[in-house]
């Protein structure tokens, strides 16, 4: 986990002009940015395009960035924000994960076991084609919940969004994702 505090380090020595300091953000927080991107766009082009946008915005605007303020909602909020508006400007569809070409997060196991690597590759292609079908901002909350493991606050800060409505968008994300895997997890348990 990233310390604040070293968060707040770094970004005075970029605003001092130190461009190492600067690289040493994008090294920290450049995969949080695809992570999102990618699970927003689902596809991997346009979330490299995203991280490359997206610092460029953090490096302009990190003069009016607050250090009571996580650095990492901070960048998340940039990330989303700027998904959100090329979406409503260029119409971008999120890829359908039933297309030939699909592509699929690969997350590693350390209990691998070779007899079981290909009913945990469908188990994980199925979960993720429906996460890829929930509501963006249901979408979203459980990637940043479970995958970037954030904290509720972190969340209601990177979203601006009350806590209460973040717990209420993570409990509908949950219940619909439950609704969507229902047949298969009789499959999956026998």
């Amino acid at each position: 986990m990233n310390d604040p505090v070293d968060d707040a380090l770094y970004v005075r020595r970029v605003l001092e002009g130190d461009r190492d300091a600067f690289r040493v953000l994008v090294e920290r927080y450049s995969g949080l940015v695809y992570r999102i991107a990618y699970s927003m766009l689902g596809n991997a082009e346009g979330a490299k395009d995203v991280v490359q946008e997206v610092f460029y915005r953090v490096f302009k605007g990190l003069a009016s960035y607050s250090p009571d303020r996580p650095l990492k909602a901070w960048i998340n909020r940039i990330a989303v924000n700027y998904i959100l508006d090329q979406r409503k400007k260029r119409r971008i569809q999120a890829c359908s994960l039933t297309g030939e070409e699909e592509s699929v997060i690969q997350v590693p196991d350390t209990t691998y076991d070779p007899r079981d690597r290909h009913s945990r590759e469908e188990r994980d292609e199925c979960v993720l084609r429906a996460i890829e079908q929930l509501p963006d901002k249901y979408k979203l909350v459980l990637m940043m919940r479970h995958m970037e493991e954030m904290s509720y606050e972190e969340i209601a800060q990177a979203l601006s969004l009350p806590i209460g409505t973040v717990m209420t968008h993570l409990h509908r994300a949950r219940v619909k994702l439950a609704e969507m895997l229902q047949p298969l997890q009789t499959e999956w348990l026998s």
